[in-house]
């Protein structure tokens, strides 16, 4: 029994694991199980978060908290975390234990012998540079992380900016095109009632009327773009695309960063982010290239060693055994001297990396702040060009009235009228946007804090 008890229960468990591993899986219904989870969290998070409309930081706040690549972002933080407290390991000792339990019986007809072993083996480095290189390599990884966490949390502030803004936008132009299909439809009766009197030519009806219609067809785009752009604005929310959302349309006043643009690309190139991942970089290639070295030098170590018998034939019941190991390598066919001169290499790469990074900085803050001036002289001028259109289009009306104009030259400026407003409201807040855009060119882009808000602000 003593030898067919341990069998019994090898086989108890090989069964259970075999068991276990083919259990069929069920793809249709996994799926609908993970659809109907992820509908339902969906639901639950849209009725916490837009049960009211949402002004732009309270958009910005929601993605900090539910925003994919944030998320990520941070797992991929704490996956170097990880790997940093790993390598600290290196510098602990390492300790293994075994045990076991011998039944035999050397003649059938002599009484079965059986004693149990057991042993603990203890070792620790002693003078193992490379290790301590490791660390700091692994521990240079875990700030960068921390830093390329908050550079996505900056570049998801700048998208939701963005999101929140293209929907303002796409609010505005419905109402103009709801203003422009009724002005639209007026015009094309008033047409209708000319031309039937002999007033008007009948084209120039077909025109009032055609007029409204193209009107009526950007205003049912321009309906069907907008759930569109919420959908993006609620991805980004990490909410469903297909939620009701309700924007309050406060969005605070910008400020534009003080200083012409030799003052900004100082400014950038002391906080953006991006330089100083390139700092941790090169940071760690140069640990990288000291590990290498290390590969030239020997390594010391101290081992303990203990077992334990219950065989009384044993010489002795308990052994103990302590020293020191050391191992050099003396010629490994250059692999070593050539793993060195690859980790200088890359140092180098790392380094001219970040020269690249550099330029690629200043030439982005000098098209941002270039974007700035552009939005704001092209928002005067379309402002400028509706205002001189909309003064045309009363005097042609008035004159279209008195029969001083054909009717067909008050229709072709309500046209450029028409379209002198869309581009008015398509610029209304491309300064805004373009200040964002530069902000984050600088890495000025301000990111919530939620470690001290309330849970139901986070």
């Amino acid at each position: 029994m003593r030898v067919t008890h341990p069998i019994c229960i090898f086989g108890l468990l090989l069964t259970v694991t075999l068991g276990a591993g083919c259990r069929s899986f069920d793809a249709a219904r996994v799926r609908q199980e993970q659809t109907d989870s992820f509908t339902s969290n969906l639901a639950a998070r849209a009725e916490a978060e837009l049960a009211q409309p949402l002004s732009l930081a309270d958009c910005v706040r929601i993605a900090m908290s539910n925003n994919y690549a944030v998320r990520k972002a941070d797992l991929d933080q704490e996956l170097y975390r990880i790997g940093k407290n790993v390598a600290f390991t290196a510098f602990l000792p390492n300790v293994a234990a075994q045990a076991g339990y011998t039944s035999f019986a050397k003649d059938p007809k002599i009484t079965e012998r059986e004693f149990a072993t057991a042993g603990v083996d203890i070792g620790m480095p002693i003078f193992m540079p490379s290790t301590w290189f490791l660390y700091a390599a692994a521990r240079q990884g875990y700030a960068a992380a921390g830093i390329a966490a908050h550079y996505v949390r900056q570049g998801i502030v700048l998208q939701t900016t963005v999101n929140y803004y293209n929907v303002l936008v796409q609010q505005d132009m419905i109402a103009a095109l709801e203003s422009q299909v009724a002005a639209a439809q007026e015009m094309a009766s008033r047409a209708r009632g000319l031309a039937a009197e002999g007033l008007a030519a009948n084209w120039e009806g077909d025109q009032a009327e055609l007029a409204a219609q193209l009107r009526q067809t950007e205003l049912n785009h321009a309906r069907r773009q907008m759930a569109v752009l919420r959908g993006e604005l609620l991805k980004g929310l990490g909410l469903s695309p297909t939620a009701e959302i309700t924007l309050s349309g406060e969005t605070g006043d910008p400020v534009r960063p003080d200083g012409d643009v030799a003052d900004l690309v100082l400014t950038a190139l002391a906080t953006h982010p991006e330089l100083s991942l390139a700092d941790r970089q090169v940071v760690i290639k140069e640990e990288q290239v000291r590990q290498a070295f290390c590969a030239f030098l020997p390594t010391l170590s101290l081992f303990h060693n203990g077992t334990w018998t219950g065989n009384e034939l044993a010489a002795h019941s308990v052994n103990w055994t302590t020293g020191f190991g050391a191992a050099w390598t003396v010629f490994d066919g250059f692999a070593n001297r050539a793993r060195y001169r690859a980790a200088k290499v890359e140092r180098r790469q790392a380094e001219l990396a970040r020269e690249s990074t550099f330029l690629s900085i200043i030439v982005g803050v000098v098209a941002a702040e270039a974007a700035v001036h552009d939005a704001t002289e092209a928002a005067a001028v379309k402002q400028r060009a509706y205002e001189v259109t909309a003064a045309k289009v009363a005097d042609y009306k008035a004159k279209a009235r008195e029969g001083l104009i054909p009717l067909s030259d008050a229709l072709d400026a309500q046209v450029l009228a028409d379209l002198a407003q869309v581009a008015l409201v398509q610029s209304r807040y491309q300064e805004r946007i373009a200040l964002a855009n530069l902000e984050l060119a600088m890495g000025l882009t301000l990111v919530p804090d939620l470690s001290s808000a309330t849970p139901s602000e986070k």
